[in-house]
């Protein structure tokens, strides 16, 4: 006996089924949260329309990179170890650990 299993993709407005080859999963972002949603082709241009004029007056941000979120780290742990290094040498009490005091990094910017 032979099996079959189908899946079909309901858009999520209305709850109607969307046909194979058609509809849109759209990706969208508001107030720091992604969202995704799955629109049938009439919904997904009408949502477009809707936040046409929204995006059109937007500013587009362009998010770093998990390698250039690496890169800056490591440069500023090498920046603390410096600042530490500097402060040891020039008679300030600082940990091997944890934060550096705001005065310590203001008279490192100082002498630098």
């Amino acid at each position: 006996m032979a099996q079959q299993i189908t899946t079909n993709l309901i858009d999520d407005l209305t709850g109607d089924v969307i046909e194979p080859g058609t509809g849109k999963t759209v990706s969208f972002a508001f107030d720091g949260t992604h969202y995704e949603i799955d629109l049938t082709d009439t919904n997904a241009e009408q949502f477009r329309t809707v936040v046409a004029d929204y995006i059109a007056a937007a500013r587009k941000i362009t998010r770093k990179n998990s390698t250039e979120k690496r890169s800056t780290s490591r440069s500023n742990a090498d920046e603390l170890a410096r600042i530490r290094e500097w402060a040891a040498s020039n008679g300030y009490e600082v940990s091997a650990r944890g934060r550096i005091s705001q005065t310590v990094k203001d008279a490192y910017a100082a002498a630098h």
